[in-house]
């Protein structure tokens, strides 16, 4: 038997072709697969580094230039804002001639920082002017300096925050430190922010130690008075280095040079200086020891009140040469309301006298507060007719000091030195001309 043939198959289309791959081949790309693939070659341009970009410019530590520190100073963060500020330290430092090219743009862009916000950012501020800034640009042109600092510094006088107003009387007391002769044409300003910060004694509760530097600031500017200038120039030395004393003279004469405007100015922060003074007094018999800060508070306000009656008695008008010497002030200079405090107020506190027995240290400190009233009680003596009972009282207190003996406990000549007594001899020789009285003979002996 034969087998029957296999019937062909017919050929026909097939819709998909099925394609075996291998195991572990990958698989090839769609044919309609986009090829994202990007090929560049590098584009090669000459002097674009950035250590190029300096080549021959001065740079800090960091290798940043002035202008990159310069924009930094106004960074948000108080950290890069510091940095730079040392930054611009370390390269002024390195490159003064940098400084001397562009001090005036640095202290236009740097002035902004007086009233920063943080702390740290305006102290390393003033130890950047203090340290380098003004003691490099004091042979350049101070007026346009000063006219770029003040604005700010009156600025932030004003501002909400007290520490920022506070530090605003560094900057200001740094300023005149370099610059003395600037004060005159800021001189009512700088007074009338002067009482408005000492009228906030809340302020000054907890840090005694703000309160004395703001006030070591308004004697310097008490101080650049033309008229009070020469009350630190009492002691002077001959060839042979001993002490000269220059008593008085009555022929000085104490131009105003235009400073009579102030007065004003002068009569209205008086007054804020005696009830400061008045608040620090009852710690005196309260405390068993006088406490450092408050004795250094005490001593610059009753300084700062001798140079505002010398003021009075001293400061003429631009007509007077010099004030009269028959015992009455000149004009109307000396305000009746002042005189009237210190008569009902402070003197007949005086002496100063503490409950508790005193160190040594405390004593000695107890005794330049009392020479400084004793001294603000004989300058107001020049000029109007004192009560006779205090008169007494204090002339038998500069007895007890030439003998080299105050208080009821004197315990040693060193509290009366040569540097304190100083300050009452040049009344004596004035109250001696002035006509026969018993206190004539005990105080020339």
């Amino acid at each position: 038997m034969t087998r029957p043939k296999a019937k062909s198959k017919k050929p026909g289309g097939v819709d998909f072709k099925k394609i075996r791959r291998k195991i572990g081949k990958k698989l090839p790309p769609p044919k309609n697969a986009t090829n994202t693939e990007i090929k560049s070659k590098a584009i090669v341009l000459p002097e674009q580094s950035v250590a190029a970009d300096k080549a021959g410019l001065a740079v800090n530590k960091k290798g940043l230039t002035l202008k990159e520190l310069l924009q930094q100073t106004s960074h948000h963060n108080a950290k890069v804002r510091r940095d730079a500020l040392v930054g611009i330290k370390d390269l002024f430092n390195k490159f003064p001639a940098e400084m001397k090219l562009h001090k005036y743009a640095a202290i236009e862009k740097l002035r902004e920082r007086i009233g920063d916000d943080d702390k740290v950012v305006r102290r390393t501020l003033y130890d950047l002017f203090k340290s380098v800034i003004l003691p490099g640009c004091k042979e350049d042109n101070q007026e346009l300096i000063i006219s770029l600092l003040m604005a700010y510094i009156f600025n932030a006088m004003t501002h909400l925050a007290f520490d920022i107003r506070i530090m605003a009387f560094d900057f200001l007391d740094l300023v005149l430190q370099f610059y003395p002769p600037s004060f005159s044409n800021y001189a009512e300003k700088i007074f009338q922010n002067y009482e408005d910060v000492l009228r906030k004694n809340q302020y000054f509760s907890q840090d005694k130690g703000k309160l004395k530097d703001v006030l070591a600031g308004l004697i310097r500017c008490l101080s650049l008075l033309p008229w009070n200038k020469g009350e630190t120039n009492l002691v002077d030395k001959d060839d042979n280095g001993r002490i000269l004393l220059h008593a008085f003279d009555d022929d000085m004469p104490m131009i105003s040079n235009g400073f009579s405007h102030i007065i004003k100015k002068l009569r209205d922060l008086a007054p804020v200086l005696i009830n400061s003074f008045l608040e620090f007094t009852p710690s005196i018999t309260a405390m068993a020891s006088l406490e450092g800060k408050s004795f250094g508070c005490m001593l610059s306000i009753l300084h700062g009140i001798d140079l505002i009656i010398r003021s009075f008695v001293h400061g003429a008008d631009k007509e007077s040469e010099s004030p009269s010497l028959e015992g009455e002030p000149n004009g109307a200079m000396l305000d009746v309301t002042i005189s009237s405090m210190l008569l009902k107020k402070v003197f007949p506190l005086f002496p100063l006298s503490p409950a508790h027995h005193l160190s040594e240290k405390d004593y000695i400190r107890l005794v330049d507060l009392n020479m400084a009233v004793a001294k603000i009680f004989f300058e107001l003596n020049e000029w109007i007719c004192l009560p006779p009972d205090l008169l007494e009282k204090y002339l038998e207190f500069m007895e007890h000091a030439l003998f080299g003996k105050v208080g009821d406990d004197a315990r040693s000549d060193n509290a009366v030195s040569e540097k304190r007594l100083i300050q009452l001899l040049p009344f004596i020789p004035k109250f001696v001309s002035r006509g026969a009285s018993y206190w004539t003979t005990r105080l020339l002996q």
